[in-house]
């Protein structure tokens, strides 16, 4: 019995242990970069331009293919022909028409068609075939000129891959802000859990203090009442910091990958440099992937106005292969023959209604909003820039305030309880002393967050996130 308990124990110890994570700012960005679904596209799709990149280069390649007809026609190809005949001249060693010479003027004679008569013609029958004829070949054709097409589409291809590596890097940094803000919005929540405990625990033990005193004759019933009251909202309190820990538990669960129900510990606590003024400024939107995307945009614009034009000029190549026919019959004899040929071609476009002209305006249309978009967002990049910078000096400020502000509310509340003590101060005047020091602690809580929470943006847009140390 005792060994199935201790079992039973180990076991529960083990689950326990593998339901919790323990979690930093870094864990969490190494688990939230290998689950985001978004950063798995975008490396997909560097996979995909890279395989059409290979594939653009392979359009300077001559390319090879093999060829092959079937030809049946029913009935056979007939014709008599009858052939003029010639005489050898023993002087030239050559052929001379063997023509009808008229004797008396020494001239051809011509026939009704105008043609001269031959003294004899020569009978020849044709009867082709094409019962089951079949030609087959291989042939190598390799372009020479395209009017730049080629170039522009390799062009375009290197883009593209440059373009997917930038998006990947975008995808990686939106990813980093999303865990960064449900990281220290976690923090942030577990610090105001531990507020509600502390305030919880003081106000239960004034509560005992007040009840022993009113046993004694030495309160009244209505301050034991007010301090009740508020001892229950401090319970209140405490139960919906707890909710609101279970939800951004959750949130950073989601965004890491991790089950719903795995405990996350963390230790971590929101500090703010010292050298914060230091780290601003330099800021270059010139680095940030949406800077680049833009610009990368205009580019592959150029490449297909290229494009465009290289549709409407001449295009020349050169291709050769080798060519076997059979099943040819010329009058019942088999002819099966193969030969090698080579071909040039060159195609000079000269007229097709302004449809050219019309395409390349298309074209530079597309890239005239590319610059468009890309000085409307570039304004807009900067200015969320010195957005982000202001924001996060506001937030260095607020904390510096909420801090100070904590200080005086925690030497007051002191102040108060030991008066409280002594009997020089009114138990109202202890419960708002305490109730100012929550606000104030909150407030620290509050600031720091947001002072985290300005810090990721403005590193993001700075595209600082993906350099900063973990």
């Amino acid at each position: 019995m005792k060994k199935l308990l201790y079992t039973l124990v180990f076991l529960l110890a083990t689950g326990t242990l593998q339901a919790q994570e323990y979690m930093t700012i870094a864990r969490a960005r190494e688990l939230a970069l290998a689950k985001n679904e978004d950063i798995k596209i975008a490396e997909t799709t560097i996979q995909k331009s890279k395989a059409e990149q290979k594939a653009a280069r392979t359009n300077y390649l001559p390319s090879f293919s093999a060829i092959a007809y079937s030809l049946y026609l029913k009935d056979n190809y007939k014709r008599d022909m009858y052939l003029p005949t010639a005489t050898p001249n023993l002087t030239t060693g050559k052929l001379d028409p063997n023509i009808m010479v008229n004797p008396s003027t020494g001239q051809p004679i011509i026939g009704a068609d105008g043609n001269p008569i031959f003294n004899m013609y020569a009978y020849m029958p044709i009867d082709i075939s094409l019962q089951g004829a079949y030609m087959a070949g291989v042939m190598v054709e390799q372009p020479l000129f395209t009017g730049g097409k080629i170039i522009a589409g390799n062009k375009m291809a290197t883009i593209g891959v440059e373009m997917a590596e930038e998006n990947l890097q975008l995808k990686k940094s939106n990813a980093i802000a999303e865990v960064d803000n449900a990281y220290w919005i976690y923090v942030s929540v577990q610090s105001k859990v531990k507020l509600a405990e502390s305030s919880e625990y003081m106000l239960k033990n004034l509560l005992e203090r007040v009840q022993n005193a009113y046993n004694a004759g030495l309160a009244t019933r209505n301050d034991v009442l007010k301090v009740q009251v508020e001892y229950d909202k401090a319970i209140l309190n405490l139960q919906k910091a707890k909710s609101g820990l279970a939800i951004t538990r959750m949130s950073l669960c989601r965004v890491t990958g991790l089950a719903f129900d795995t405990q996350i510990v963390t230790d971590s606590i929101i500090s703010i440099p010292a050298d914060i003024a230091l780290q601003l400024g330099n800021e270059k939107i010139s680095n940030r992937p949406e800077y680049k995307l833009l610009e990368q945009k205009i580019f592959l614009e150029e490449q297909r106005i290229k494009t465009a034009c290289a549709e409407f000029l001449p295009v020349a190549g050169i291709s050769a292969g080798y060519i076997y026919t059979g099943g040819v019959k010329l009058n019942n004899e088999v002819n099966n023959q193969g030969n090698l040929g080579v071909m040039a071609t060159l195609k000079i476009p000269l007229f097709s209604w302004g449809k050219g002209i019309q395409k390349i305006s298309a074209a530079k249309t597309e890239k005239s909003i590319a610059e468009y978009e890309f000085q409307k967002n570039t304004d807009l990049m900067n200015l969320e820039v010195e957005n982000a910078k202001l924001n996060l000096k506001d937030a260095v400020l607020k904390v510096q305030i909420s801090e100070t502000g904590l200080k005086q509310a925690t030497e007051n509340l002191k102040v108060s309880n030991d008066n409280y003590e002594v009997g020089r101060e009114l138990l109202t005047d202890r419960l708002i002393a305490q109730t100012q020091w929550e606000k104030a602690y909150n407030e620290v809580i509050e600031a720091k967050t947001e002072f985290k929470l300005q810090e990721t943006e403005y590193l993001r847009v700075t595209s600082k996130l993906n350099t900063v140390g973990n």
